[in-house]
């Protein structure tokens, strides 16, 4: 009778332990996310502490995700997304491109979290960045650079990387990214990706995406009634859809004219049979309808292609000083 009361109580000691393993189990699963025979090491490794178990799983999880790293060094990443962040205020913003090997991966939710870390980090960067004297901070990082970068949880952009390269099994780089900064300086900034992805209350992602650094004019005298028709944020995000579209090299300068005609067409109207005199001048008069089209404010507005870009601008009272272009894989 005594054994069998000894069995039954060690029986019922036993499962209360394992059931308060499994709750710890569970919630450890939760948290972090990690598989459940991860845990369950954990767990055993450090007398059922989730403290102490996270912070062992997290450690693992660097350590195998550096050997991977490693060994994925030198495959291709020709795909991946751009993404930016832009304050509340429209002062400080940042555009970056973080590439993988495949379009699969670069979908997954993993990925797009590590991508959020990268441009928090660099959104934070670029606050730390002083706008020049009537004018604005622009900073340009590598890869070396932005490995380098302070993350969550205090660990660099490299240490995040090569945590994602582990649970992943894919390379994963940080390719580039912009920091704009234009505090105390009157101008702002809009931004804009295509495809519009949002990827959280400050992120945007996509394959394109492109930044433009802008002036409201206040005279009221030098704004066309036009602009009652749409607000200024409508117009500005077209104009960064302009950017992505048509991929201008420049600012170029404002003028209120016909929107630039095609060199091929410049050329045709040049040409003369009968006159050898247009032959020595046709290579100088496309190289300058070349250098015009470059121009974005001289371009034909994207999605009115009777107007020039320069003409919204002065309808709608907005001065372009500068633009970023991403395109997600471009040499």
């Amino acid at each position: 009778m005594l054994r069998s009361l000894t069995l039954i109580r060690g029986i019922h000691i036993s499962s209360t332990n394992w059931s308060s393993t499994k709750t710890q189990l569970l919630k450890l699963r939760k948290k972090t996310g990690y598989p459940f025979d991860s845990c369950k090491k954990a767990l055993q490794l450090n007398d059922n502490s989730l403290e102490k178990s996270e912070a062992w799983l997290k450690e693992e999880a660097q350590r195998l995700g550096w050997a991977k790293a490693n060994k994925l060094a030198n495959r291709a990443t020709a795909q991946g997304v751009i993404a930016f962040a832009i304050d509340s205020q429209k002062e400080v913003a940042t555009m970056v491109e973080v590439n993988c090997e495949t379009d699969f991966v670069a979908r997954n939710k993993c990925f797009h979290s590590v991508v959020e870390v990268v441009t928090s980090s660099c959104l934070d960067f670029a606050k730390q960045q002083k706008a020049l004297e009537n004018s604005f901070s622009k900073v340009n990082l590598k890869s070396g650079d932005l490995m380098e970068l302070s993350g969550a949880e205090g660990k660099s952009l490299a240490d995040h990387v090569a945590v994602t390269i582990g649970n992943l099994g894919e390379n994963v780089t940080l390719r580039r990214a912009t920091c704009l900064n234009t505090r105390d300086t009157g101008l702002n900034i809009m931004g804009l990706t295509h495809p519009a992805n949002p990827t959280g209350s400050q992120f945007f992602s996509g394959k394109y995406g492109s930044l433009i650094i802008y002036r409201k004019q206040l005279d009221s005298e030098k704004i066309n009634q036009r602009s009652m028709e749409s607000s200024h944020d409508e117009i500005l995000r077209q104009m960064c859809q302009h950017v992505i579209g048509m991929n201008p090299k420049s600012v170029g300068v404002l003028s209120i004219q016909e929107p630039i005609k095609s060199q091929e067409v410049v050329a045709a109207k040049t040409l003369n049979e009968n006159d050898d005199s247009s032959l020595d001048n046709i290579d100088e008069k496309q190289s300058e309808s070349a250098f015009e089209e470059d121009g974005m404010l001289e371009q034909a507005f994207l999605l009115d292609p009777s107007i020039t870009v320069g003409q919204v601008a002065t309808d709608y009272g907005i001065d372009i000083l500068d633009f970023v272009r991403y395109e997600c894989g471009e040499t």
